[in-house]
């Protein structure tokens, strides 16, 4: 019995402290996306949109309080990700959202048993030091392998692209101003895909001029799935003197390509099909 509560109370002590460094890694991670976006504008969410923002930030906010109330933090993540799942499910491959939410139910399960105090007799214990730099360590290096995938253009370690016969060709499609509901007109897109990665074609009126086709991700964005599979990046030519610059993720599903227009840090959606032989 005494061999069992020692060794409970050394693993409560590892996972609080497992789980605060976790919780602070993922939180660095939503405030860097959060910044990096922008916040969204509330005003213009749904009731949906507003208990997923509700949701989203418990889920992160609740890291940060479990460093002072690790049970109180805990039971806010876990609550925040559980409203999340309820409103609109939740990808298994998520990972954003089930390390915290995990990490929460490990500083519910710590706080629980470290409130009930040490076995008794119980020497003095810590984790050892090579345990802790080397658990620093891993995290460091998960931290800028994520800060790579998340600010390079594209991420270091990534290939060289060559198009094949799923991209090579002719697209057409349209923009899709869904994000934005007071909007209802679109642009029609015609795009063409060169064997050596570049891209011409047009957005509306607007001529591609210097855009090239990449990998979107390296091998640990693939691994955790983040970011899209592709990015092309260029610029607009008649939309502003000298060009303005735009970046669309695109990724393949049935093949179609289905991406994300950015100008001036403005989301289109974007859907485009292969152009027939006989289109025009």
């Amino acid at each position: 019995m005494i061999a069992l509560q020692v060794a409970s109370w050394r693993a409560a002590v590892i996972g609080r402290w497992t789980a605060r460094i976790a919780g602070a890694l993922m939180l660095l991670l939503f405030l860097a996306f959060f910044f990096g976006e922008g916040p969204p504008n509330v005003s213009r969410l749904t009731s949906t949109e507003r208990v997923q923002f509700l949701g989203m930030a418990g889920l992160f906010l609740g890291l940060a309080i479990a460093w002072k109330w690790e049970g109180l933090g805990g039971l806010l993540t876990v609550a925040g990700f559980t409203s999340l799942a309820a409103v609109s499910g939740v990808n298994p491959r998520a990972w954003a959202l089930w390390v915290p939410a995990i990490a929460g139910a490990v500083h519910i399960a710590s706080w629980g048993r470290l409130r009930a105090g040490p076995p008794a007799g119980l020497a003095p214990w810590r984790v050892p030091r090579s345990v802790v730099l080397s658990l620093l360590a891993a995290l460091a290096a998960f931290l800028l392998l994520c800060a790579n995938e998340m600010f390079g253009q594209p991420p270091l370690m990534t290939p060289a692209l060559r198009p094949d016969r799923h991209l090579l060709g002719a697209w057409q499609g349209s923009t899709n101003y869904g994000l934005y509901p007071s909007v209802t007109s679109s642009k029609s897109v015609e795009l063409l895909i060169h064997p050596e990665g570049l891209v011409t074609g047009t957005i509306g009126d607007a001529t591609l001029t210097g855009s090239r086709i990449t990998y979107g991700r390296s091998w640990f964005g693939r691994l955790l799935h983040m970011n899209a599979p592709y990015i092309i990046k260029g610029k607009l030519a008649s939309v502003a003197p000298g060009g303005d610059r735009f970046t669309v993720p695109l990724e393949i599903r049935g093949g179609v390509l289905e991406g994300t227009l950015f100008v001036r840090n403005r989301p289109i959606g974007l859907t485009l099909t292969r152009r027939s032989a006989g289109g025009t």
